[in-house]
């Protein structure tokens, strides 16, 4: 098979690198590569400055998207499809806005389309979901599911670091970008659990109804008093349906105990637990972040394609109310600057937003 490779930065020489470590009786091989001009020294003939030249590439019958972002992504993957090429993608922005016309478009064309790198990283989640869900129910999902936020986080508590020393090695180790805002607010996060909620509880789900509140505000004296207090302090998704498909979804700093599962989740480490109908807890843990741990994903898409077991149904059956009609049960720890804290329950969104620093007690 000839493989069509969109994005040549840290994941995609990741999958470079472990397409062509393939076992041989796969026979596949990348055939070009899209990317800026300045990637000619690496690619030399394998380097096309175009996308059409992939897209219009009759041979190539399956493509990793792997440019970041949302317009070019989105162009990419749409066409792809339309052509009835196998499209591999880590681009969660995108899956999490349009992931039930990628899937439509897959199946009016006869081809596959396969995501399991956009939640998660490395962690085999997204297969793993939808063929449970055949005979199972999910109830609820929780998730660290950012890695340069939990590593900050780590850092700060076992190192005790402030929050911009942290930050400055998480860039330095590279689990940041130069620009985080979108780990530090819970974009990333928002759109992760998006995708998850969406499959779990089959309906669509807008980002911008997903409640989010991040962790810039957490400073020394407040980790040391939730220390004090015996917990840990994670970033956590959750997202929980009722049987009206009312949906609640929020992603904010929380605290755990210590016996609680999430504690020992610790730098670049995610981890996802849901709640089943048949089969109670289940969680998953590995690296939510880096080059080989998301090619790997990647690359295992892929050969889900190879033998041809790729397919994914995605059957929206529910239209789906998120963050209105559940009353939020959680309650919070409400900080100032100096770790003085009220404990307080029913508290509006609008007032957790205006505090100094918060968490929700798990």
């Amino acid at each position: 098979m000839k493989l069509g490779l969109f994005g040549y930065g840290t994941i995609g020489r990741g999958v470079f690198t472990l397409v062509n470590k393939l076992n041989k009786k796969y026979n596949c091989e990348i055939k070009k590569v899209f990317d800026l001009p300045f990637k000619k020294d690496e690619l030399k003939e394998l380097l096309v400055t175009d996308i059409n030249e992939i897209i219009n590439d009759d041979e190539i019958a399956t493509v990793v998207e792997v440019l970041g972002g949302h317009d070019l992504p989105y162009e990419v993957i749409s066409r792809c499809l339309a052509k009835g090429k196998n499209v591999i993608t880590a681009n969660k922005e995108v899956v999490s806005l349009h992931l039930q016309e990628f899937i439509s478009l897959a199946h009016e064309n006869d081809c596959s389309f396969c995501f399991e790198a956009s939640a998660g990283g490395g962690i085999p989640i997204i297969r793993t979901l939808i063929d449970n869900l055949k005979v199972n129910e999910v109830n609820d999902i929780y998730g660290i599911l950012n890695g340069t936020t939990n590593y900050i986080l780590t850092k700060m508590a076992d190192e005790d670091l402030s929050f911009e020393d942290a930050l400055d090695l998480a860039k330095k180790n590279g689990f940041a970008e130069a620009n985080p805002t979108a780990d530090l607010e819970g974009l990333d996060i928002v759109r992760k659990i998006n995708i998850l909620s969406s499959l779990a509880f089959s309906g669509v789900i807008n980002n911008d109804d997903i409640y989010h509140y991040g962790i810039t505000g957490v400073n020394k004296n407040i980790l040391n008093k939730i220390k004090e207090l015996g917990y840990s302090l994670k970033y956590v998704a959750s997202s929980y349906k009722n049987q009206d498909n009312d949906v609640l979804i929020r992603v904010e700093p929380t605290i755990v105990k210590a016996n609680h599962p999430f504690s020992s989740i610790k730098y670049e480490f995610n981890a996802i637990l849901y709640t089943g109908s048949t089969n109670d807890n289940l969680m998953f843990y590995g690296k939510g972040a880096g080059s080989i741990p998301t090619a790997t994903a990647i690359v295992a898409d892929l050969v889900s394609i190879l033998e041809n077991r790729a397919y994914i149904d995605f059957d929206v059956k529910n239209i789906l109310s998120v963050n209105k009609n559940i009353k939020n049960p959680y309650t919070y720890y409400i900080f100032d600057e100096n770790g003085n804290y009220e404990v307080k329950s029913n508290v509006s969104d609008e007032a957790l937003q205006n505090a100094k620093f918060y968490a929700r007690i798990l």
